[in-house]
């Protein structure tokens, strides 16, 4: 598996995936701040960090899942997930796991929320 998307990363990648290409700068800031990368602000002289730990703590993906819903109810029912899905995971990226999940889901929104925050789409 590839690395596990920054907040940034993951951000940008919905945003994208939703069919977003424009962000408000009034935006941006609070949705880093929500996800712990607080933009101008890391942690260290280092920069932030790029491994998974710091990013993939369980209040981090409640943070990821909260935004994911907030998103998919912004988008209702124009996007098909279970369509959107092959061509955000191209080849085998799709887990079958993630089709299941996305089949079983009920509502259009719940299957946009739940391919966000699935463990294919968080990793790049």
């Amino acid at each position: 598996p590839g690395k596990f998307k920054t907040p940034w990363d993951w951000t940008l990648s919905s945003l994208r995936a939703l069919g977003q290409r424009e962000l408000k700068t009034t935006q941006g800031a609070p949705l880093l701040n929500q996800l712990g990368q607080p933009v101008w602000r890391p942690g260290s002289p280092a920069g932030y960090d790029d491994i998974a730990a710091s990013w993939a703590a369980p209040e981090a993906l409640v943070r990821r899942v909260e935004l994911a819903q907030r998103f998919a109810a912004q988008a209702g029912n124009s996007i098909d997930p279970r369509d959107l899905a092959p061509r955000l995971l191209p080849g085998d990226a799709l887990g079958e796991g993630t089709a299941r999940a996305l089949a079983r889901a009920e509502s259009a929104s719940t299957a946009l929320a739940l391919l966000l925050v699935s463990p294919d789409f968080l990793r790049r």
